[in-house]
């Protein structure tokens, strides 16, 4: 148990101890900060207030009054930060609220940090697919071969702790991450390399080979006490699919179509890049305008990621990100392509690690580490390995390539709606159409990555999960699965016009009929909540009888939640499925979808912006009135919960903004070059694949 710190503060000796554990910080920290009179140094002496426990009120009262006589009588000219925890005065200090352009600051912290999440998102997610399609589109020479070995390794990668994950929350797998990464990547690696010298080995080989490297190897690697059997065939999958992708990639046949989507996309990346550091710059100044305390605070405690791997990472990302984008035309015309998609890969490796460093301060602030006590002699890494840091890494790595895959959706249909010309009509529409399968394939696992976001929440604290499902925010949620549902809709819907343009498509509409009448009843399940008022009991003004029946209630169940997600997303990969195979047996006749395809591919990229915007909200409110949850307190006048009305009518305004913005990016990035160039550049065009 932890004694009150009111008790501790008003004891010379504990007194005498926060002090030497202040000289003691600020003596190893000074030499990383910046020596100004404003700098974070200045403001290190509320370090040793860096927890915080629940005070009775009529107590605490009492002991704040004599605080503040005996902090008058010691010194009139030290400053009192004791209102930046719920150790002080919280409730009477005066916040000094800060306006711009009529926002609030929380607003407008809150719309340039929405705006920097979305570009972000966008320029982290497209990338993954984006080497992949350049691989499909390069022709294999040796060089480009060797590439393959390595873009082989990162595809399994992804790949492997997807599934892994996944394992781990259906079957409970232990470990389960570990055999999945272990298992599909060395399965490639082993498959990539063999075939790299000699073509001896077929499909079912590949898999063979994959299965039997990538178990020995993940065996091997994975810390267990004993091997469980189903451990053991989750890595035989892994490796087995290692195996067979290495095998399908490495002998592809070259396809321009893919090295001129990629190199579209990555056109419009490069402009997105500008985007994300001019709103990230905008987010940074506001909270150190509006946030000043806190932000300094954050820094303080992060003082290596903040000042020492961020600067290198974001630095060599930039550099790495326009070599690719402005080497692509040099690298092509010197048959230097492996080159060009090693850069690629090597893009992504530090975007990934960008995310993941970042996600730490992230998820720092939600589920700080226990006990809270120790906060000040853990080390930094403690502090971003907290509970919540792996989820929600999963979380946004699926996420993220998600909104890649819709983003490139909308890219297709913009192109398709813009274009005279057929062929440029067909092209389009196939980008619309390989858009949709990456973003449907990625969503499938994605309702699993939140579950296990949410899962590690509720075990760390239940009151912020309870607060996210059942009390404040359950009116948030049940727009969360209101758009979940209808994303899934809308990605059956248009995979079911798509395959009206198909030949011998027609014998799956039956089966495809019953699923959607499925998905509408899974969908109304998993938005279907056990009362319509946000709390956990009706207060004043709300209407106590907007509850289910009491034989309608079992729809609000988890069981019944669990099973409407699970139908939703087994309809959707057996749909899935059915469009795979009747594109590989039926000619596709592209330009000629149905007229209703590519304005629900935009739908579903602005419902895939909104959820994202969305989701970001819930869980930054779940915190309550923490910027840290127990640790730091928001004493701003905004530190309450604002109405759903209010959430959704300014989460749509910044959605509205990144969605015009993203229109222009693609108009200039793709559209605008187009109409102007000459006809001997576009003749030249399909040798950038040699």
């Amino acid at each position: 148990m932890l004694k009150q710190p009111r008790s501790l503060l008003q004891n010379a000796f504990a007194k005498t101890l926060f002090g030497l554990i202040f000289v003691y910080l600020l003596g190893h920290l000074a030499p990383h900060l910046t020596a100004s009179s404003s700098s974070i140094v200045s403001n290190l002496n509320f370090q040793t207030l860096a927890y915080a426990a629940e005070d009775d009120e009529e107590e605490e009262y009492e002991e704040e009054e004599e605080d503040d006589e005996d902090g008058e009588e010691e010194s009139a000219e030290e400053e009192d930060l004791s209102y930046l925890t719920d150790i002080g005065p919280a409730a009477e200090h005066e916040f000094a609220e800060f306006s711009f352009l009529g926002f609030s600051n929380r607003k407008f912290t809150w719309f340039a940090a929405q705006l920097h999440i979305l570009f972000a998102s966008f320029i982290l997610g497209c990338p993954m697919f984006v080497v992949i399609m350049e691989v499909m589109g390069a022709r294999r020479t040796q060089g480009v071969r060797k590439a393959i070995i390595l873009s082989n390794v990162f595809l399994a990668i992804l790949i492997g702790v997807v599934i892994g994950i996944t394992g781990e929350v259906i079957v409970g797998i232990h470990h389960g991450v570990l055999y999945g990464l272990w298992a599909c990547a060395f399965g490639a690696l082993i498959v990539s390399f063999l075939n790299y010298f000699h073509r001896l080995m077929n499909i079912r080989a590949s898999a063979l080979i994959g299965a039997a490297f990538g178990t020995l190897i993940s065996a091997g690697l994975t810390p267990v006490e004993h091997y469980e059997v189903s451990g053991i065939m989750l890595a035989v999958i892994n490796g087995a699919v290692g195996g067979l992708i290495s095998n399908g990639i490495m002998f592809a046949r070259s396809d321009f179509k893919f090295e001129r989507l990629a190199h579209e996309i990555t056109k419009v990346i490069g402009i997105c890049y500008s985007f994300t550091a001019l709103t990230g710059g905008l987010f940074l100044f506001v909270m150190l305008v509006a946030y000043k305390d806190f932000i300094t605070y954050l820094i303080a405690s992060f003082p290596t990621l903040f000042m020492v791997a961020y600067p290198t990472l974001f630095i060599l990302e930039t550099v790495v990100m326009y070599i690719y984008v402005y080497s692509w035309d040099p690298l092509n015309k010197a048959n230097k392509k492996g080159r060009h998609i090693v850069t690629g890969i090597i893009l992504n490796v530090l975007g990934l690690t960008l995310l993941v460093a970042l996600d730490g301060p992230a998820t720092f602030m939600q589920t700080p580490t226990k006990p809270l006590a120790d906060l000040l002699t853990i080390s930094e890494w403690d502090k971003i390995s907290n509970m919540a840091w792996m989820p929600l890494n999963y979380h946004r790595l699926v996420g993220n390539g998600t909104f890649g895959g819709y983003m490139v959706c909308i890219i297709g249909a913009y192109m398709y709606l813009w274009s005279n010309k057929n062929e440029e009509r067909e092209y389009y529409d196939w980008v619309g159409y390989i858009g949709n399968i990456i973003g449907v394939a990625i969503m499938i696992p994605l309702p699993a990555m939140g579950y296990i976001f949410v899962r590690e929440i509720y075990q760390y604290d239940a009151t912020i999960g309870m607060y996210i499902m059942s009390d404040r925010e359950s009116m948030f949620m049940l727009v969360q699965g209101l758009l979940v549902g209808t994303m899934f809709s809308a990605s059956n819907i248009y995979m079911w016009v798509s395959m009206k343009r198909i030949e011998n498509a027609q014998r799956f509409f039956p089966a495809m009929k019953f699923g959607f009448v499925l998905i509408i009843i899974s969908a109304a399940i998993w938005f279907t909540p056990r009362r319509f008022f946000a709390t956990m009991l009706p207060e004043p003004g709300m209407n106590p009888d907007m509850v289910l029946p009491d034989n309608l209630a079992f729809l609000a169940l988890m069981i019944s939640k669990n099973t409407a997600a699970f139908c939703l997303v087994t309809v959707t990969f057996i749909n899935y499925i059915f469009y795979t195979i009747a594109t590989k047996t039926g000619k596709v006749h592209y330009g000629k979808v149905n007229p209703l395809g590519p304005y629900v591919l935009i739908f579903l990229g602005f419902s895939d912006i909104w959820l994202m915007s969305w989701m970001g909200t819930i869980r930054e409110l779940s915190r309550m009135n923490w910027h840290i949850y127990k640790v730091f307190k928001d004493v701003t006048p905004e530190k309450f919960a604002p109405t759903l009305a209010e959430s959704g009518f300014f989460v749509t305004t910044i959605v509205w903004t990144f969605f015009i913005l993203m229109t222009a990016i693609i108009w200039i990035g793709i559209k605008y070059p187009k109409t102007k160039a000459t006809k001997p550049a576009q003749e030249a065009a399909p040798q950038m694949a040699e």
